[in-house]
């Protein structure tokens, strides 16, 4: 598939080196050792949007390594929650998920690289499902556009995406890397029906540098025919902060639920 030609989105870099693509791959595999939690704000899409949960629009949310998330919507109403720290341990859960016996990242010994970035990254388990909306595995961890590992040296095209161009710019206040991408042969997206980068087509992605996630997905110019991706966006409000666990879990039932009052036509069914 032929990939459009267009102009230079930043016409004053010039090619991105060795040094500097090296880079950007080691950073788009690091997001899961670079923060402790994350709290950030997310424009859905219409395609991915599920109305009837209240996951539309403009939300926002906290996740706390890949073990909890609480997601609010813009007027604060809490949409979805969800946690494993309280997990079921029993046979029949490590039966069912690998979860229980594939290691968070923070207990992993991945390659770092001479700034503090995942060179090789091991086979983390993954969200397991703690996320109310799929396409934001690939946002919260764009491993996919560089693979766990470098490609080898023996072979020049290896690589799961072509970096066209690359520059260091600001996002929303914050130092970000951009890159104008093609999917290779090798590209593997994270969620299939949304790749980060759609076949044949030239892309943007800006890596957010504290912490690694996808800020922004943009489609730049796509073959004929393809059908429309839609922008991904996503804003950092802050990281490594500290959330309890109750912020992830139902409230409990307060002292009013649990002794409240037999209704008087009960006490007298209970008498006779």
């Amino acid at each position: 598939m032929d990939v459009p030609a267009v102009p230079l989105l930043f016409p004053g870099q010039s090619a991105p080196e060795s040094a500097a693509r090296r880079r950007f791959r080691a950073l788009a595999r690091s997001a899961p050792w670079l923060s402790t939690s994350l709290q950030f704000q997310v424009q859905v899409p219409d395609e991915y949007a599920k109305p009837e949960d209240g996951l539309e629009g403009t939300l926002t949310a906290i996740i706390r390594q890949r073990e909890a998330i609480a997601v609010r919507s813009a007027d604060g109403q809490l949409v979805y929650q969800q946690e494993r720290f309280t997990a079921d341990r029993s046979r029949g859960y490590v039966a069912a998920t690998n979860s229980s016996w594939k290691l968070p990242a923070s207990l992993t010994s991945p390659v770092y690289t001479s700034d503090q970035l995942i060179l090789r990254r091991p086979d983390i388990s993954g969200f397991n499902g703690l996320l109310p909306l799929e396409h934001w595995e690939s946002m919260l961890d764009p491993v996919e556009l560089a693979g766990t590992e470098p490609a080898s040296h023996d072979l020049a095209f290896d690589h799961p995406t072509y970096i066209h161009e690359l520059a260091e710019i600001t996002h929303d206040g914050r130092p970000a890397l951009a890159a104008v991408l093609t999917a290779g042969h090798t590209y593997q997206p994270t969620l299939a029906s949304a790749p980060l980068v759609p076949e044949g087509a030239r892309t943007l992605l800006v890596l957010d540098l504290a912490t690694g996630v996808c800020l922004n997905r943009r489609v730049l110019a796509a073959p004929t025919g393809m059908p429309p991706a839609p922008e991904l966006s996503l804003q950092v409000l802050a990281h490594n902060e500290y959330y309890i666990d109750s912020l992830f879990t139902a409230p409990a039932p307060t002292l009013t639920d649990v002794r409240a009052p037999i209704p008087w036509e009960l006490r007298s069914e209970r008498r006779s």
